[in-house]
This record gives C-alpha cells, sequence and structure tokens, in this order.
C-alpha cells in the first residue's frame, strides 16, 4: 500500500521518527496510477508548517523507505479571482479580474491544445497578452498567488475565458514628415511606422490620395509645377486595411 503522512514541523530539528508517531495518515491515496494524486484540506494546519512524506509497502510488508520529506508552509485559503474578462487591445488582448491585492499568475492555452501554460504574473490587474496572433482563439485563466519561503500557495483558479482577438486597431500616425525640394521635384521621408501588422503608407497631396502601398518611409512626387506650393500627409494602414490618421501637413515647392 501507500502511505502519506503529513505533520507538523518541528522547532528543535526534524527527527523521522517522531514525525512518523506523531503525523496523520492520509486515507484513501490512489494506488491504481503511475501518478498519484489527492487533495489534503488545510484547516487543521493553516497558520502552521507542515512536513510530508510517502512510503510504500510491498506485500510482504517490506518497505521502500520514506522519501524525501517536503516542508510546506500552510497558508489561509487565497482569494479566487472573479469576473475575469477579454478584450481587443492594440496588437493584444486585455485581461481584467477583481480580487484583492496579490500576485496573479496568468495561464493560456489556444483553443485545441491541451494543457494550460504560465503565460506570466502581475501585482494587479489589468494584464496585457501581447504574443497572440489575429485568426486563433485563445483560453485564459488566472490564479492568486503567494509565496512564503521556498513554496508558493495558489488560490482556486477564476473561471475560464474563451476569446479570440479582432483587429481594430489603426497604426500609429506617421511622425517627424518632411518635404524637401528638389530640381524637378519634392522629396518626402517620414520616422517608420514599428507595428507588427503594419502594412504600408499613403500619401496624400492637397486632400486628396497621391500615393499608396508604399511599405518605405519615404516617397518622391515628381509631378509637381514650378511655383506652386504643395501640402502633403502621410498615414499609414495595418494588413486588416485599419487606416491612422494622416499625419501633420509638410508643405514645399521647387523654384
Amino acid at each position: 500500500d501507500v502511505e502519506l503522512r503529513i505533520g507538523l514541523a518541528a522547532e528543535g530539528g526534524f527527527d523521522p521518527d517522531v514525525w512518523q508517531r506523531t503525523s496523520d495518515r492520509v486515507p484513501n491515496v490512489p494506488q491504481d496510477q503511475a501518478v498519484a494524486r489527492i487533495a489534503i484540506p488545510v484547516a487543521p494546519y493553516t497558520g502552521k508548517t507542515v512536513v510530508i512524506g510517502v512510503n510504500v509497502h510491498g506485500p510482504q510488508g517490506r518497505t521502500a523507505g520514506w522519501s524525501n520529506f517536503v516542508v510546506v508552509p500552510v497558508v489561509s485559503p487565497l482569494p479566487k479571482p472573479e469576473s475575469l474578462e477579454a478584450t481587443d487591445a492594440a496588437d493584444a488582448i486585455a485581461l481584467d479580474w477583481h480580487a484583492a491585492a496579490g500576485e496573479f499568475r496568468i495561464y493560456r492555452k489556444t483553443v485545441g491544445d491541451a494543457s494550460f501554460v504560465l503565460l506570466g504574473s502581475v501585482t494587479r490587474p489589468p494584464y496585457a497578452d501581447a504574443a497572440i496572433e489575429y485568426g486563433k482563439s485563445y483560453q485564459y485563466y488566472v490564479e492568486t498567488a503567494e509565496k512564503t519561503g521556498e513554496t508558493v500557495a495558489l488560490s482556486e483558479p477564476s473561471e475560464e475565458v474563451t476569446f479570440k482577438p479582432v483587429d481594430k486597431f489603426a497604426p500609429a500616425i506617421p511622425t517627424e514628415v518632411i518635404a524637401v525640394p528638389g530640381a524637378r521635384g519634392i522629396e518626402l521621408v517620414w520616422s517608420r511606422n514599428v507595428e507588427k501588422d503594419f502594412a504600408g503608407y499613403r500619401v496624400y497631396r492637397n486632400g486628396q490620395k497621391l500615393a499608396d502601398n508604399l511599405t518605405a518611409p519615404s516617397f518622391s512626387d515628381q509631378s509637381v509645377q514650378p511655383g506652386t506650393k504643395y501640402q502633403y500627409e502621410i498615414s499609414a494602414f495595418d494588413a486588416t486595411g485599419n487606416e491612422s490618421a494622416k499625419s501633420p501637413v509638410a508643405a514645399a515647392e521647387i523654384p
């Protein structure tokens, strides 16, 4: 059989024989599984430090000896995060929930995956998951965590939420637009956009679209007349078609 015991840690040092005599044996430990899992009620041990060990006995009474002993400080049950919700954010999924202050661990998996993985931790909500791909659906849950010594206590997990992000956010407005007059045209340059779903630029002259689908932050306007002042504005758009507002006007004319 499997002998699982839990007992209080002694202040003057650990004696396995004393611990075995004074510890509580945990009943109904599974014996027919490759990995045994069991939940032990914490009420008798809350606020105390316990030592847990396991031993196995053969049919003739022989024993494998005690396993390594695990020391666990038992804390009061932590509050479960409530009202977890997910919303669209710029190139991210924003997660928010309600719970008392503490550390929170966020877990995620793609719909269809077998198991959740730890995504990150924060000391307060919200949390932004920027490692997403549009077109995929994700599932999340959150736990409250509290570290005591070398161990971590976790709350019951929040309710799971499933969310498929939709790109509703345009790229940033292009900045530092400069119009430089040349001998036969006007050269435009501006700062490059860095959004991961950036697709291209549009150039407007005197309010009318002049060029589209530019991937480099520059444009040469060769269709200008000497002595005429032109006003230029630049916008950026992403792969979904979201277009930013136009940049501040940059004006120039060739002599």
